[in-house]
């Protein structure tokens, strides 16, 4: 929270920056209790030990507004840090035009009660024209609250934060009360959830069978490094900060596994598999709308107020994701720009990196807002050609977006032994404990990554497969160009100072 906000809301804005209740929906819905012991392994190897290093950096930089820059710079080295934000800035800033173009979906739902993005033709324009319009001005106001300050960042967070919480409350009391209006149906729903085929069957071996959800529950952690990235706007964030983030992990994993509980306990999972309406698109809110009418029957409510309950199930739900999307694009359109300034030298770009009143990069927010417009018209009235280059662009980055949690990760051992972070601050005392934390987490993103690149390959899919090895590669050789551009202009201006300062 802000400087002046108290711990409990610092929780309360991290877990539910990390925590994803449509993540949790999928995990019931793709392997139903099952998905619970991946759960369980991905927090006991990496979740809760990224947390841990996570919450030992900023409890060493967190006054500092840098953040993974200012991680690695010290344990590893100028050029590696400006590398690693490139890389995770580029894979941002890539997944910030995919949410802009889909924050209209929860809109339109919570207006009208279903998505209507692909066949609004008001005024006798197309979806793809009033697609690209509501983008842009969705990117041109979230632009404009940001360069207002840290505090409306903070306050979406904080206002999607409770959203989050109704959400939670409104699936809670639902399920629990089908279970307590039927509670011989308990037992056979569980056993229905602990033996259903995998999501992922495609192969006799069952551990490997679903070694995808091993994958999917990974990114279903996924945010601390964003909201890291505002932890020196915190109150006494050097002590706050990581003690929030280690709380906050836990909480994340508690509410992952009793959501997957109860709604196991509550809902027959086959029969909602066997609805034709269901798929991953959108599953959040069709599930929302089962459990409303499955609430309906219970009470035996007529037509008209069972649809009444179905609306306010689904409308509620439209109302959380937008109000997510909101915030999660107001944090990440802030937070890793904001590192990428820090990596590099004002005199470079005294322009972009300049503060306004508010103490917000206004110019490269812009700028920034205005490339994403950019890409948004682009492919919003593309060609296939344009689509491809964009998906081909989306397939880069997905690698490169894991290896700076990677190197995060791998960079811990080096700030201990170079002694960059003293004995007396670490909050694990135990170094070949710290070291298991590393080593933990680069097993689990190398796990990630090796099988990311092994399923287009297994398809036969070369050209995804090539496209995300060469992501890295492409994003470092550039991030490198940059760098060695910075370091020539640098000596070329202390060359002449020493000139003028001769004379």
């Amino acid at each position: 929270m802000t400087k002046k906000g108290p711990s409990q809301n610092l929780i309360l804005i991290i877990t539910t920056t990390v925590y994803s209740f449509s993540s949790m929906i999928s995990a019931f819905f793709m392997l139903g209790s099952q998905s619970l012991i991946w759960f369980f392994i991905s927090a006991l190897f990496y979740f809760i030990p990224y947390a841990l290093i996570v919450a030992q950096y900023t409890k060493k930089y967190a006054h500092r507004s840098g953040a993974i820059y200012d991680w690695l710079k010290e344990s590893l080295s100028p050029k590696a840090a400006f590398t690693t934000v490139f890389l995770w800035y580029s894979s941002y800033f890539i997944w910030m035009i995919s949410l802009f173009m889909k924050i209209l979906i929860p809109l339109s739902i919570l207006i009208f009660g279903k998505d209507r993005t692909a066949t609004i033709d008001w005024l006798g324009f197309s979806p793809q024209f009033w697609l690209a319009l509501l983008s842009i001005l969705a990117v041109l106001f979230i632009t404009w609250m940001n360069k207002r300050g840290f505090q409306v960042i903070f306050r979406f967070l904080h206002i999607s934060g409770y959203a989050m919480v109704g959400l939670l409350v409104l699936s809670l009391e639902g399920n629990l009360i089908l279970i307590v209006r039927d509670p011989a149906q308990v037992w056979i729903n569980i056993h229905h959830s602990v033996s259903i085929p995998s999501f992922f069957q495609e192969s006799s071996n069952r551990l490997l069978s679903q070694l995808p959800f091993f994958i999917f529950s990974i990114t279903a952690f996924g945010g601390l490094d964003t909201i890291a990235s505002l932890a020196d706007k915190t109150k006494k964030s050097r002590t706050r900060f990581p003690r929030a983030v280690i709380i906050s992990s836990f909480v994340v994993l508690l509410l992952y596994v009793s959501g997957i509980i109860i709604w196991s306990c509550a809902n027959n999972i086959e029969g909602l598999r066997n609805t034709t309406s269901l798929h991953l698109g959108n599953l959040m809110y069709g599930v929302m709308d089962q459990l409303a009418k499955t609430l309906a029957v219970s009470f035996n409510l007529s037509a008209k107020h069972t649809y009444l309950l179905s609306q306010i199930f689904i409308r509620y739900t439209a109302l959380t994701m937008g109000l997510a999307y909101i915030s999660l694009l107001s944090s990440i359109s802030y937070g890793p720009l904001k590192s990428l300034i820090k990596s590099t030298p004002k005199v470079f770009w005294p322009k972009f990196s300049a503060l306004n009143s508010n103490q917000m990069p206004e110019n490269a927010l812009w700028i920034q807002a205005i490339l994403i417009s950019l890409f948004i018209g682009l492919l919003s009235f593309s060609n296939t050609f344009l689509s491809e280059l964009f998906n081909q662009l989306t397939y880069m980055t997905n690698v490169s977006r894991a290896i700076p949690y990677f190197i995060v990760a791998a960079s811990f051992p080096f700030s201990i032994k170079k002694r960059v972070i003293q004995p007396s601050s670490l909050i694990v005392k135990n170094n070949y404990l710290n070291y298991s934390l590393s080593i933990s987490v680069c097993v689990c993103i190398f796990v990630a990554i090796a099988f990311q690149i092994y399923e287009p390959l297994k398809l036969g899919n070369y050209l995804n497969f090539s496209t995300l090895l060469l992501g890295p590669v492409f994003f470092g050789i550039l991030s490198h160009f940059i760098y060695f551009r910075f370091e020539q202009k640098k000596a070329l201006m202390l060359l002449s100072k020493q000139n003028g300062d001769n004379r």
